[in-house]
């Protein structure tokens, strides 16, 4: 009975510590807010047009598709292409925030923004790394005046 009893134990043990806790937190204002703190950054920078201080607004994960170099020339062709930054609007957003033993805080925005030429639609994407710090992902700029042909020429 004792053998059963200590067996029953250490499979109990071992399966409470093989369990993952979490508590998932989707869409909370809160989250959104801390969110919009990096974008703010951002946009505050663009329309100064210092790109350098946007750097530490970005991962390393961003950072190993597109260099600093890369993220320059972003800045610049959409400021030379669609003007100068005027302003934006949030037209959509999510957050994903799990606390617990696989612990993960992702941020999902998208701006309509305004230059002086044309209006860009961007999409922001942020994780929380494991220094605390919000920082983003994923930068699309999308903007029918990339393609005008009078730009082309």
């Amino acid at each position: 009975m004792k053998k059963t009893l200590l067996t029953f134990c250490i499979i109990f043990t071992l399966h409470l510590i093989s369990c993952n806790f979490n508590t998932s937190n989707i869409n909370r204002e809160s989250d959104k807010i801390d969110g919009e703190k990096v974008t703010e950054e951002l946009y505050s920078y663009i329309k100064e047009k210092d790109f350098a201080r946007t750097e530490k607004l970005f991962s390393d994960q961003f950072y190993a598709v597109t260099n600093k170099a890369g993220l320059h020339d972003i800045f610049q062709k959409t400021n030379k292409t669609l003007g100068n930054y005027e302003g934006r609007e949030l037209v959509d957003w999510k957050t994903n925030i799990i606390v617990g033993t696989n612990s993960k805080s992702e941020y999902f925005f998208v701006y309509e923004v305004k230059y002086q030429k044309f209006k860009a639609k961007e999409t922001i994407v942020m994780f929380k790394e494991d220094d605390g710090v919000i920082r983003i992902v994923s930068y699309n700029v999308s903007s029918d005046g990339f393609s005008n042909s009078e730009l082309q020429k």
